[in-house]
């Protein structure tokens, strides 16, 4: 008779304790974080960077584009001089 006690008062403790769980993860609001984007005169500009380690340097490529005509630039950064426009560029339409 102990036993059956015993496990009733667990599994109830469990029972309360799901329960418990449940109720906060439903009470917690989803973040709601917006795409930062900028408004100039030509349209929405984004830019999206990637960085790694190049001669045990970091170095960073950075693409900004204009959302709106689809029109993007491509800058690199060497760890050692400042930003340049790279060499290698997007067509202007590259999924088509």
């Amino acid at each position: 008779m102990n036993f059956v006690n015993a496990f009733q008062k667990i599994a109830l403790s469990l029972g309360v304790l799901f329960f418990g769980i449940g109720v906060f993860i439903y009470s917690i609001s989803p973040a709601q974080a917006d795409n930062p984007t900028t408004v100039n005169n030509s349209g929405k500009v984004q830019m999206a960077m990637d960085g790694f380690v190049l001669n045990g340097k970091a170095a960073f490529h950075i693409l900004v584009w204009d959302s709106e005509t689809g029109k993007s630039k491509t800058y690199i950064f060497d760890g050692v001089s400042k930003f340049v426009s790279a060499a290698y560029q997007l067509p202007s339409s590259p999924l088509y």
